[in-house]
């Protein structure tokens, strides 16, 4: 029989979190439970059960948030967990986890909480944050981060080196297929951005540097997504005079980014710190673009080069400089052996870094030590 972990997710789930969904799919001894708030996106991320607490009528949601507030946990989360008699509870995302510990404690089993970007960098500016992570980091058993970087700032913010793990997220490999690329002889290339419009994602950057080589290259740029930085993007497209060169896309279903991969000569993420020092984790549509031997320009930003390694897979640039960034880009298209060495040198690295069968069996490997050994 199958043991039970149970997944706490504040919204399951949003489309920019299906790394989750790959996860717990990919599970072949431990059967998921999903602990969620509320609910999205059911139908494209099937799992069963999942527990909201939008589901509930009203009395019963009346009821659990009062507990809430008087014992810091959910009486339906307890309840089901009890019933499914679930062996370990993984949070996700830091800012979840100081809201789990309850829960844990009423339980008694093991608890890990994962760290993807935002969680680890921006939210522990605010002291009650920092005082509340530093609970936690007492109290659980494993904490998962995406790659050296973000393991240096947890442990800067005082959780024990031993309960450190770095674990990557993946992708599922048999839904993607390797293209070799090589480069158009007729020299008309085709460059992809695929991200939300906020600060980190580096869109700005791109878009200078690449206005930096238009006169040395004959391409299009292909955007896909949109968010709050939307107008300050096509101001700049309109003041470099490149409306053009660069095509909108707004978001798109994922088979839709694939298709549009494929079709691509580079994917470019110019990731940097934000002003509110938001950084990224390891941006899955990098690794997405690398599944399909798309080689990849980005920058030496938080955990990029676990993904991106310079002059293997891609090449990278120094973050929030537009110059590095275009010299990194003619770099890529100056020679066609090289550039066909890298498309495959990338899919290889996802395959045996990022390949969710994989790292979903040392994630329940985790799980049966932490059974195994809990007190």
């Amino acid at each position: 029989m199958q043991k039970v972990c149970a997944h706490y997710v504040h919204t399951y789930l949003k489309l920019t979190e299906n790394w989750i969904y790959n996860l717990v799919k990919n599970f072949t001894r431990f059967t998921p439970l999903i602990l969620a708030r509320k609910s999205l996106n059911v139908d494209r991320f099937p799992i069963n059960p999942i527990i909201t607490l939008s589901d509930l009528n009203y009395i019963q949601y009346f009821y659990n948030f009062i507990i809430l507030k008087t014992k810091n946990y959910f009486p339906v989360f307890l309840q089901y967990c009890k019933i499914k008699n679930v062996k370990i509870l993984h949070v996700h995302f830091g800012n979840q986890g100081i809201k789990l510990i309850e829960l844990k404690r009423q339980l008694k089993i093991p608890m890990i909480c994962n760290f993807y970007g935002f969680d680890a960098f921006k939210i522990p500016d605010d002291r009650n944050y920092y005082n509340n992570l530093n609970t936690m980091f007492r109290e659980v058993e494993k904490i998962f981060v995406l790659g050296p970087y973000m393991k240096k700032r947890i442990l800067d913010l005082n959780c024990p080196e031993q309960k450190i793990h770095i674990q990557h997220l993946g992708v599922e490999l048999n839904k993607i297929k390797f293209k070799p690329r090589q480069l158009p002889e007729d020299h008309k290339y085709h460059f992809l951005i695929a991200s939300s419009f906020v600060q980190k994602k580096g869109i700005d950057d791109a878009i200078i540097a690449i206005n930096m080589i238009k006169k040395d290259l004959n391409f299009t740029l292909h955007i896909i997504g949109d968010g709050y930085l939307k107008n300050d993007i096509l101001k700049l497209i309109d003041t470099l005079d490149l409306n053009n060169r660069i095509i909108l896309h707004g978001y798109q279903p994922y088979p839709k980014f694939l298709k549009l991969a494929y079709k691509c000569h580079a994917f470019l993420q110019a990731s940097k710190t934000a002003d509110n020092h938001d950084k990224e984790g390891t941006p899955m549509a990098i690794v997405d673009a690398m599944a399909t031997g798309l080689p990849v320009v980005s920058t030496y930003h938080s955990d990029i080069p676990e993904i991106v390694i310079n002059e293997k897979t891609g090449f990278l640039s120094i973050e929030n400089e537009p110059k590095s960034f275009s010299e990194s880009i003619l770099k890529l298209v100056d020679n066609n052996k090289i550039y066909s060495e890298l498309s495959k040198t990338s899919r290889l690295h996802i395959e045996k870094e990022f390949n969710a069968k994989i790292q979903a069996l040392k994630v329940e490997k985790i799980y049966d030590n932490l059974i195994n050994h809990y007190k």
